[in-house]
């Protein structure tokens, strides 16, 4: 692979690769961190992406990076002379990482490349471990608690996966970051400031490594996307700039993925996808181009729960939306909050009712954000979702209101169940014993390693003594 730039900064290596074949993603692995200079010496934290995964394949199968790719890069960081390799992750917020740990096949494959490779290795759940406290100074977060293994590593190394994402356009190795964070710092400000915050997780955690996975990417929403193969795996060492190229696979300029338009306008680059030195199997814009477009067509599935009203005419449901501004001195809609996790929720409810489900729903309103002109609920039941609500409802059975900003996909599945007559997750064994017995585990571990009581010690200095 000849070199035309030697600033690493700005290279980003894409390698065809047609499956997920162990042995050849490992030599693709060794060649990126050979190519990019990268010694894996000492202790590696190594970052999947594991937003949710579900039990028997049967929906967000390509929501997280392959376990081939996990166990591949393992290897080959075992091979390169890493010593210690610790894999960590926080899953969707509710959720347990363990779960989807589990369901994604990550313990076994963890315990195979441990069993094969030269260097100690884990695999841990974020928030069921102590953390370590790290100043950023960025515009939502002053300072942030990552775990204490990644804190101390003496390298990270990033295993996004390229896919769809309905309110930041795209996933990508930038905003993996938000999975450093437990639910506490997660939650906070997942709002109108959603894009700020992921810039501000840059200054706590920056990639020194990146393997991509774009050989199945998913398409529509991020939470149980639709799997299209791209066969392309793609290694950096600048997230902004594996990200553009991600982007540019997608259709997706820097403007229109808003993390990026504004990690840019905050001094991060490179900028612009011109600005990128491409090399190994695809080295020009137009054969980047020309490999997306023969492998990725944008039809109605590649947007699929994307927008809300869009689907509802698609499944011909007496559901009704009404999506009102937050704030009402400039009329902005937050569409990084409630309204995400409506559409992580709708499409979960798609994939175990199937799209006929929602024919049969209750004719309910679905409301968010202000109105100030009445709404006519013609005796159908309505259902304020967010703290930033407010609406005039006439003629509604009932009201129900849920007062959390924001509402999350998994509290949305809990606090309405089958209200909607919607096939309710909640009542469905076989996703909520292995939730109830992974939810104690976790509870039972964070006890075991003192998380608990760390929390604890954590709210006694920082909030209870200001407050007094």
């Amino acid at each position: 692979m000849k070199r035309k730039s030697e600033n690493l900064d700005t290279t980003v290596l894409v390698r065809r690769v047609d499956g997920y074949d162990r042995d050849a993603i490992r030599k693709c692995v060794l060649q990126g961190m050979k190519e990019f200079r990268y010694d894996p010496h000492g202790s590696v934290f190594v970052k999947p992406n594991v937003v949710f995964a579900a039990g028997a394949g049967s929906s967000g199968t390509a929501a997280y990076t392959d376990p081939a790719v996990l166990g591949s890069t393992l290897l080959a960081l075992s091979d390169a002379g890493a010593a210690r390799i610790d894999v960590g992750e926080k899953t969707a917020i509710g959720y347990p990482t363990r779960l989807s740990y589990r369901n994604a096949g990550y313990y076994r494959e963890v315990r195979e490349a441990w069993k094969r490779g030269n260097a100690d290795m884990g695999i841990f759940c974020i928030e069921e471990e102590r953390r370590q406290e790290v100043f950023i100074g960025g515009i939502v977060h002053e300072s942030l608690r990552i775990p204490r293994k990644m804190a101390r590593a003496d390298s990270l190394v990033y295993l996004p996966k390229l896919k769809c994402h309905c309110v930041s356009t795209m996933t990508g190795a930038v905003k993996l970051n938000v999975g450093i964070c437990c639910d506490d710092e997660r939650s906070r400000h997942h709002d109108y400031l959603l894009d700020d915050k992921i810039v501000d997780l840059l200054s706590a955690a920056y990639p020194d490594f990146i393997v991509m996975d774009a050989i199945d990417v998913g398409v529509g929403n991020e939470a149980v996307p639709l799997r299209r193969k791209l066969g392309l795996l793609i290694m950096g060492r600048n997230p902004m700039a594996v990200d553009l190229v991600g982007a540019r696979l997608l259709g997706s300029s820097p403007e229109e993925v808003p993390y990026l338009r504004r990690a840019i306008e905050r001094g991060y680059g490179p900028g612009k996808i011109k600005d990128i030195t491409l090399i190994g199997d695809i080295t020009s814009l137009k054969a980047l181009d020309d490999h997306a477009r023969r492998h990725l067509v944008h039809d109605e599935e590649f947007y699929r729960w994307q927008d809300i009203d869009t689907e509802f005419k698609r499944l011909g449901t007496p559901l009704r939306f009404y999506w009102g501004p937050t704030r009402e001195r400039d009329g902005m809609k937050c569409r990084t909050g409630c309204v995400m996790g409506l559409k992580m929720f709708f499409g979960f409810i798609e994939q175990i009712g199937g799209p006929e489900c929602f024919a049969r729903a209750k004719p309910s309103l679905i409301i968010v954000g202000k109105h100030d002109a009445p709404i006519d609920a013609a005796g159908a039941d309505a259902f304020l979702i967010g703290s930033c609500t407010e609406a005039t409802v006439n003629g509604a059975r009932k009201i129900h209101r849920i007062d959390h900003c924001y509402t999350t996909a998994v509290e949305l599945s809990m606090i309405i169940r089958g209200k909607l007559g919607l096939p309710a997750p909640i009542y469905y064994p076989s996703l909520t014993i292995p939730l109830v017995r992974s939810m104690i585990a976790a509870s039972f571990m964070k006890s075991v390693n003192l998380r608990y009581l760390q929390d604890a010690a954590y709210f006694l200095r920082k909030g209870l003594l200001k407050r007094l």
